[in-house]
């Protein structure tokens, strides 16, 4: 006959712990007070939905893995969850920034910063948003790099073709034929407040 193993009774021990913690987990502690950070397009409300968090939700339960809905959000770029002990939830939400719109009266999206498709953007939004358009080849992605760049210049309308770019900011025009053309030249855009500055890889022309 062998010997008992002393190992085993303390396993079943622990499997049996481990159980009765888990499912206590289910009961308590739990949400009684929700906090979420977010500056943009999502409010409140909007946030809880998406992070499928309410009041009285285990608190151990609600992890990083239980805001995929949350950050599959086009507007989204990034959120956390963090456990405020003994009972609150922080979410803190970063949201995508529009930067351009394309054209038309009512368009169904805008582009983000990053290049990201941003849908039903409010109107508030739409009214403060320089236009993007274009034909040819797409160059959506180039314009927006282009408008980043300018983003203090307030510009009002990209417009691109195969030859170049065509930008419009109050009473200033520039053309460009490329962005890398655009930093090659970078110090006469700058100081370019009126009238058309054309801008070629060997300089730039300016007409009042």
């Amino acid at each position: 006959m062998g010997e008992r193993n002393p190992v085993r009774p303390w396993l079943i021990a622990l499997a049996v712990l481990t159980v009765a913690l888990t499912t206590a987990s289910r009961f308590w502690p739990t949400v009684s007070s929700i906090e979420v950070r977010v500056d943009g397009h999502y409010g409140f409300d909007d946030v809880v939905a998406l992070a499928d968090v309410a009041e009285g939700d285990p608190l151990l339960w609600v992890t990083q893995w239980r805001l995929r809905h949350l950050e599959a959000d086009p507007w989204v770029a990034h959120a956390t969850v963090t456990r405020v002990w003994p009972d609150g939830l922080l979410i803190d939400v970063w949201e995508r920034k529009p930067l351009a719109r394309p054209a038309g009266q009512a368009p169904a999206f805008v582009w983000a910063e990053d290049g990201s498709v941003l849908p039903e953007p409010p109107a508030e939004v739409l009214q403060s948003l320089p236009v993007l358009d274009g034909w040819g080849r797409d160059r959506t992605q180039e314009a927006l790099a282009l408008l980043r760049l300018l983003n203090s210049r307030g510009v009002e309308v990209v417009q691109y073709s195969p030859e170049g770019f065509e930008i419009a900011m109050g009473n200033a025009r520039v053309f460009t034929p490329s962005l890398e053309a655009l930093r090659r030249h970078w110090a006469a855009v700058q100081s370019h407040d009126a009238g058309r500055l054309a801008v070629y890889p060997w300089g730039v022309s300016h007409e009042e």
